[in-house]
């Protein structure tokens, strides 16, 4: 990777669409301004009752992202179910860039990412909730997550730095609005509209912890935020998968966007030299570090007043509140 994404529309996966022929007209149930985005894991055996509990819910729309379903399969639940848009991928793709095609087919305001393999609690879902998604004004509402015997997992992403280490901190929440870093297991309310502006997540970035990390940090570094809420509740059927967090190739891409700039009066650059510190930690090979350290500072420089901050900034943070 010698280029970093900017849009949406880098490095888009193919893809064919099927159904969503129907959609309920805007205003319409407690759930219009809001369309699913439902990403497929584990078992298919309860699939029909994932698509009928979230059409009773009353959303305007569903869009299910496939990977490697049978088209049959598929033909048969877009005519049970004609409010879905079944998007099939012809390759395999991460979660962020399901996330970031599912966003680009929905017309709603807002988009619910959730999994296929969680079940969604319709007691806080009430008219005055979706009235305040666009109050709230917030990048992505995170909800209250729980394994399947309903113990509250820790999904807030608490930044700490030990060291001049950049750690992570998993906490439960514990009160409303806490903030998280990044949207545990990329699940969510966005705002399509700043979601589409923040670039979505980078589809260069394979490892889902560092793609999840890279789009958190970056949000917070746009001035963007990312809260709980906990009228928004979501149950894993399963238990919820791990995280890798080991620092790998994607690690280093996830250091030159987030952590390597500085901001400056009203805008961020990476120091020239930043370089030596990256080349400590990359590790070899001085002529391909000085590529991805040109390939980062021109991303930095052609989204340079994007930035209302840098990462000690946005560390500082989480010093006043506590999950």
């Amino acid at each position: 990777m010698n280029t970093i994404p900017t849009t949406l529309n880098d490095s888009a996966v193919p893809y064919t669409v099927v159904g969503g022929a129907k959609a309920r007209a805007s205003g319409s149930g407690a759930g219009a301004p809001v369309s699913v985005l439902l990403l497929d894991r584990g078992a298919r055996l309860y699939r029909n009752e994932v698509f009928r509990e979230l059409d009773r819910l009353g959303f305007e729309s569903i869009v299910s992202v496939e990977e490697g379903v049978d088209a049959v399969d598929v033909e048969s639940l877009s005519q049970r179910y004609p409010q879905v848009r079944f998007l099939l991928l012809r390759r395999e793709a991460s979660p962020g860039e399901k996330i970031n095609l599912g966003v680009r087919e929905s017309q709603a305001p807002f988009v619910f990412a959730l999994w296929s393999d969680m079940r969604l609690s319709s007691a806080g879902l009430s008219g005055r909730f979706f009235e305040r998604l666009g109050e709230q004004n917030h990048l992505c509402l995170a909800p209250f997550l729980t394994a399947r015997k309903g113990e509250l997992l820790p999904s807030a992403a608490t930044p700490a730095f030990q060291r001049q280490n950049l750690r992570i901190l998993p906490l439960a929440p514990a009160k409303d609005g806490v903030k998280s870093l990044y949207p545990f297991d990329y699940v969510g309310i966005y705002s399509r509209e700043k979601f589409v502006l923040s670039g979505g997540y980078d589809a260069g970035i394979a490892n889902p912890y560092w793609q999840k990390l890279d789009f958190g940090f970056r949000a917070w570094l746009w001035g963007e935020e990312i809260r709980h809420s906990q009228a928004l509740r979501v149950a894993y059927d399963e238990d919820p998968p791990a995280e890798d967090s080991t620092p790998d190739e994607d690690y280093k891409w996830f250091w030159l966007k987030n952590l390597a700039p500085t901001f400056r009066g009203d805008s961020a650059l990476i120091p020239p030299a930043r370089y030596w510190s990256y080349l400590r930690r990359r590790g070899g090979r001085p002529f391909a570090a000085a590529r991805e350290f040109r390939a980062a500072a021109e991303w930095v420089k052609t989204n340079s007043f994007r930035f209302r901050s840098d990462a000690t900034s946005v560390v500082d943070l989480w010093e006043d509140e506590a999950p």
